[in-house]
């Protein structure tokens, strides 16, 4: 009765160290930066830690953006310009991608700078670590008793935000490609239509042309005496 009870603990005392990793530990945010203007979000890192980041302009102009991030004193920490007009996938990843150590704990400012655009807005999508995402690896990696399990949970864990990361970007490509058919579309119809007035002109000014011709030629000529 006691090895059930204590078997029944650790599978339970399993499944909770299971949910604690296998959660979201990155959180997608969307928002759209106006021309002329640079939003910025903030988010705390300790010193010593990696912070990394993934990012892409899903629609507005050239899909282009400049990215700064200052460190809690004020100082420039990466001064990026980004572009996502190509289809490169892997070359999508490597622009939209920033990662780098905390020099000093406190909270960092990541800004999105659209200055340079004076009319188009820019949608951008941004896909950050949720905080304490890693200090639960940390603590989990502390219990030797569960050894190789909690390995497979980690790497699990680790699987499932690949996963989520390459999500993000699909559905960031399937919305830019979405775009493009729709303002295909309505370029199309817009020449359609455009096709169909010159066409009705044409038509117009020929039967005009042709009733002018007839009634000139029927007219009598007048002979002088």
């Amino acid at each position: 009765m006691e090895s059930r009870l204590r078997m029944t603990t650790a599978v339970v005392r399993l499944l909770v160290f299971a949910m604690t990793v296998i959660q979201a530990k990155s959180s997608v945010l969307t928002f759209q930066v106006e021309p002329r203007t640079m939003d910025c979000v903030y988010d705390v890192v300790q010193q010593g830690k990696t912070f990394d980041m993934d990012f892409e302009v899903a629609r507005g102009g050239l899909l282009d953006i400049k990215v700064k991030i200052y460190s809690p004193r004020g100082d420039v920490i990466i001064d990026k310009m980004a572009f996502f007009n190509h289809e490169d996938d892997e070359k999508l990843e490597e622009e939209g991608h920033i990662s780098f150590v905390a020099v000093s704990s406190g909270e960092h400012k990541i800004c999105f700078d659209n200055t340079m655009s004076r009319w188009t807005a820019k949608v951008v999508s941004m896909l950050i670590p949720t905080p304490g995402g890693n200090k639960a690896h940390e603590n989990i990696a502390k219990l030797e008793h569960l050894g190789p399990v909690v390995d497979s949970i980690i790497k699990i864990a680790d699987n499932l935000d690949a996963i989520t990361r390459t999500q993000h970007h699909m559905a960031i490509r399937e919305r830019s490609h979405q775009d493009t058919q729709l303002s295909t579309n309505s370029r199309v119809h817009w020449m359609a239509a455009f096709e169909s007035c010159m066409l009705i002109g044409m038509s117009m000014f020929q039967l005009y042309y042709i009733r002018q011709w007839l009634s000139t030629k029927q007219r009598p000529h007048r002979r002088r005496v």
